[in-house]
């Protein structure tokens, strides 16, 4: 008797239903938790991790110390400083056991990340395929599933089983590039679209900002080229640290030698995972701008790019 094959899982920390801003039409995005890079702008914090991670909200925290009570691991102490009942968070302790969730009556904890098999995602999106042919989006072309994260390309085995459930629906996957060559050719036939971080183009500063260089990260973008897949590259900007000539410059570049790339899409710094990370425990970055960029910077960066011929780019 042949025993069956185990389905590959994946680790999701979030689904996003009727998503316009990742990809053509309305679509649905599922956010993989695990990533090989460590950008210090990261907006998603709570994805770098490829296991569960336990999320301290302290402004809903009301002190009755319940969560203490149940923790066999010593994950949250309460101590008094100044008068006050503090509640510390040792998330290096969490095991993600979950019991403390089952007694916070006000939400301050949450536990991102949920192990799914392709069959267990596809029934929980099973009800969003009929949205995606609809009409009267901003690009009004047909929606479909995207591939975010994280790094997807993590979890290759894991997409294309799940592809196989959903044949004829358009596929995206946003991805950094940083994957080895073998993940890109097991599910290249797969994808429609792939959304192609574009972070910083010196290696050095690239392996300052996001702990690797960009030389496989370049090396795949080629590969991806050369297939004639459809490309869009997306540009993570930062100001003070990779909206500089130079970057701009590498980009044009890039852009002009890649035909395949049909547009790029700036994606403006904001500051929401700087509450994300402290909710994880994650010391945030001195580097990083205390506020968003705002639309005057923004439009700064857009003629910037225009300037030197980039007329496909526009703001996400």
């Amino acid at each position: 008797m042949t025993a069956q094959a185990t389905e590959p899982e994946a680790v999701i920390f979030d689904i996003q239903c009727f998503s316009l801003h990742d990809g053509p039409g309305i679509r649905t995005t599922v956010f993989f938790k695990g990533c090989p890079l460590d950008c210090v702008w990261c907006h998603n914090p709570e994805s770098k991790k490829r296991t569960r991670e336990l999320m301290f909200h302290r402004n809903l925290c009301t002190g009755c110390m319940l969560c203490a009570s149940v923790c066999a691991g010593g994950v949250h102490q309460f101590v008094e400083t100044g008068g006050d009942l503090m509640h510390r968070v040792d998330h290096r302790k969490c095991t993600g056991c979950g019991k403390c969730l089952e007694v916070c009556c006000y939400d301050a904890l949450s536990l991102l990340g949920s192990p799914y098999t392709p069959r267990k995602l596809f029934e929980r999106i099973r009800g969003d395929l009929r949205y995606f042919a609809l009409e009267g989006t901003e690009t009004g072309q047909r929606g479909g599933i995207t591939f975010s994260g994280g790094e997807p390309m993590l979890y290759c085995g894991f997409i294309r089983a799940f592809c196989e459930l959903i044949p004829g629906v358009h596929r995206a996957m946003e991805t950094s590039g940083f994957a080895p060559r073998e993940q890109f050719e097991c599910i290249v036939d797969l994808i429609d679209l792939f959304l192609f971080d574009y972070k910083v183009s010196d290696s050095g500063k690239h392996h300052k900002y996001c702990a690797v260089n960009n030389a496989l990260i370049l090396s795949n973008l080629e590969y991806l080229c050369s297939k004639a897949k459809q490309i869009t590259l997306r540009l993570p900007l930062v100001q003070g640290i990779n909206d500089d000539d130079d970057h701009f410059d590498c980009i044009a570049e890039l852009l002009r030698s890649h035909p395949a790339i049909n547009r790029a899409e700036i994606l403006p710094y904001h500051t929401l995972g700087i509450g994300k990370a402290e909710a994880l425990g994650i010391p945030v970055p001195e580097a990083l701008p205390a506020s968003d960029a705002n639309d005057a910077l923004i439009q700064t960066w857009l003629e910037s790019l225009q300037s030197r011929g980039c007329t496909n780019v526009y703001r996400s």
